[in-house]
């Protein structure tokens, strides 16, 4: 199969953005057709998608960093999903702001894509970049008001989105350092075979991952930014970060250490990890939640 083949949910939502600003610059005036392209393009998306699933095959692309299988085709529909809901939310919301809409609906559906990419990411660094090309236009987003309070809780979600993207890729780089290879089966293999030897540094890769990646998740004690994103992002965008996100990185995790980090000499150490913050996380923003008013902060 073609590797394009592979990826066409993600290329028909990257073309329908690059074709929502054309449009725009071309017939400014139309603007109120630019959520219903966004919305075809995504309609597109899933067609693409489903057809890769009725196939019932197992795929994999670009030299093994990307497959096609029920996991990735499932949370595929599934961000297509929520970036379509996210479209259908921002219509009445973008038209009052009323600035920027083609730019708006361009990033809403790259972040889209970069989740789409999540799911069926088998390397590292296509991990990594999928990770950024989701993120950055989230960070945009999350300042897209006209409010100050908007502008803070973009820069405050880029600040600290950094220090997780730091962290979690100086976790990838103790992986590759060890194994001598991005490739997750490959990590996988090396573990298997070398994991009572270097126990404590795959530990501290690990550790760096899930911080990482707990920052996507809100967990805690990685949640710090989330009431203050969430109160002060667009209410559509808040949606999106409290779904959207946190899916993909669910996703992710589950690639990365049930493929890879899944032998019993670490699996026992970062299960206990996981169960330790998520018990944590559910008991700690329950108790906080109580003391809300704001809806939205009371999400995070």
């Amino acid at each position: 199969m073609n590797p394009f083949e592979l990826i066409s949910p993600q290329l028909a939502i990257l073309i329908g953005a690059g074709l929502i600003l054309v449009f725009d610059a071309i017939f400014p005036k139309d603007n109120r057709y630019l959520p219903w392209m966004a919305l075809a393009a995504i309609a597109v998306s899933v067609s693409f998608a489903i057809s890769l699933a009725v196939r019932g095959e197992y795929h994999v692309g670009f030299e093994g960093t990307y497959s096609v299988d029920k996991f990735s085709v499932f949370f595929s529909v599934v961000f297509a999903g929520i970036g379509a809901a996210v479209v259908f939310a921002s219509m009445n919301w973008v038209d009052r702001v009323g600035r920027r809409k083609s730019e708006y609906y361009a990033l809403l559906l790259t972040a889209t894509a970069g989740l789409m990419f999540l799911a069926g990411a088998r390397d590292l660094i296509t991990i990594f970049i999928a990770l950024e090309l989701s993120s950055i236009p989230q960070y945009i987003l999350a300042g897209w008001g006209k409010d100050e309070r908007s502008g803070e809780s973009g820069l405050k979600y880029l600040l600290l989105g950094s220090i997780a993207s730091a962290l979690l890729l100086f976790g990838m780089a103790l992986l590759y350092g060890l194994s001598g290879s991005t490739f997750v089966p490959e990590i996988a293999t090396f573990i298997g075979e070398n994991a009572s030897d270097n126990r404590s540094l795959l530990i501290l890769a690990s550790t760096l991952i899930i911080a990482g990646f707990g920052f996507k998740m809100a967990l805690v004690p990685f949640q710090m930014w989330v009431p203050d994103v969430y109160e002060g992002a667009p209410t559509p965008v808040a949606a999106f970060l409290s779904v959207g996100s946190k899916a993909a990185a669910f996703a992710v995790v589950l690639r990365i250490f049930f493929e890879g980090l899944n032998a019993e000499i670490l699996s026992n150490d970062w299960t206990m990890i996981f169960a330790v913050l998520a018990a944590i996380s559910m008991t700690v923003g329950n108790i906080f939640a109580l003391v809300q008013s704001n809806i939205k902060r009371m999400l995070g």
